[in-house]
């Protein structure tokens, strides 16, 4: 898996209505102090190194805390291992305008149903 993989599919599915998103990729280890523009609103997140998807969700008020509560938590018992890799990034598409949050849920059912990630989605089978 590259970012440029995760952000063509993107932009070829919701290329139309992007701008009503802000995509930032932060090295998992920057993503609790991190200052980027709507990076706390809602989202989907997208945990991932090269090579492999590791875990798509969505947050409908801050994408970024969802995100990190999942490190906490050891989701599937892997999560907690990505701060110790290097290569561990997060990628999160923030709703600019909070009214948008319901094109966060379609970004995630997408992105789960297309990238392959290892650590999928309970509640959408």
């Amino acid at each position: 898996m590259q970012i440029t993989t995760i952000t063509d599919l993107f932009h070829q599915e919701f290329g139309s209505i992007a701008n009503k998103f802000q995509v930032t990729d932060v090295a998992l280890s920057e993503a609790k102090q991190s200052a980027e523009p709507y990076i706390s609103n809602p989202g989907v997140y997208v945990f991932w190194r090269p090579g492999a998807a590791i875990k798509v969700g969505r947050h409908l008020t801050n994408a970024r805390k969802r995100a990190l509560e999942h490190i906490r938590d050891n989701t599937a018992g892997l999560m907690a291992a990505l701060v110790h890799d290097e290569s561990a990034r997060l990628m999160l598409f923030s709703a600019k305008d909070r009214e948008d949050v319901h094109w966060v849920a379609a970004l995630e059912i997408f992105f789960e149903r297309r990238l392959g990630c290892q650590i999928r989605a309970a509640r959408l089978g």
